[in-house]
């Protein structure tokens, strides 16, 4: 099994320093999208794959792997989360364990901190929740799943509302999408400081007018758990 962690990173108090360690059973790519080259070497203390680019989390990830789908190739598995997400490289291995076990297709750690969705919040004495919602903080995919949503990423500016859109695309498997509660990461950073300036719509519209093309239901539900 060969894994695989993207994240998308900036100047500001990123936490991928926590992420890295001995024994990782993944490796790991990281975007910058800010404009200071020494800045960019900076961040190869951590891994050799750095990239520099422009746009938002999931247009990156759609070029850079579009740019690069002989090297995507080779991972089983591709984990996405954000830069603010406090974890260690320990927790990361299990993620991708405890995915593979349970031949998850899509799936998240639960979350503690700035919670934005009640489900993805860490429940005790679970192993994980079977749901039909993965936030886009932090997605982790099998190999097939991330070939068939990869399109998808660049759909609207914001990403919102893809958290809806892919698992109705999966045509909502009640064994297949999960939130690990086994593994539990830290988002430290609220949501939504700077939308009025970042994308050219609000998200809020562009998530309602995602569901509305795709006729699907603003809803998140448990369907059981280990």
């Amino acid at each position: 099994m060969k894994n695989l962690v993207i994240a998308p990173c900036g100047n500001d108090n990123s936490l991928i320093k926590q992420w890295v360690g001995d024994d990782m059973n993944f490796d790991l790519v990281l975007l910058y999208y800010g404009d200071s080259v020494e800045m960019a070497k900076s961040y190869k203390q951590f891994t050799s794959h750095v990239y520099m680019g422009k746009g938002e989390k999931y247009h990156l990830i759609n070029s850079f792997c579009s740019d690069n789908l002989e090297f995507i190739e080779q991972y089983d598995y591709v984990w996405l989360p954000d830069d603010d997400v406090l974890i260690y490289p320990d927790q990361i291995n299990k993620l991708f364990n405890v995915a593979d076990y349970y031949r998850l297709d899509l799936c998240q750690p639960s979350m503690i901190g700035f919670v934005s969705h009640p489900i993805t919040k860490h429940i005790d004495n679970s192993i994980l929740r079977y749901t039909n919602f993965v936030e886009v903080l932090a997605p982790l995919f099998n190999k097939q799943t991330f070939y068939k949503l990869l399109p998808t990423f660049n759909i609207n500016s914001s990403a919102w509302g893809y958290d809806y859109l892919w698992p109705h695309m999966l045509s909502f498997p009640q064994d297949k999408i999960a939130i690990i509660d086994d593994v539990v990461i830290n988002h430290t950073k609220p949501v939504g400081s700077n939308y009025g300036d970042r994308f050219p719509k609000p998200p809020h519209e562009e998530m309602w007018e995602l569901l509305q093309k795709y006729n699907i239901q603003k809803e998140e539900i448990e369907y059981s758990r280990i």
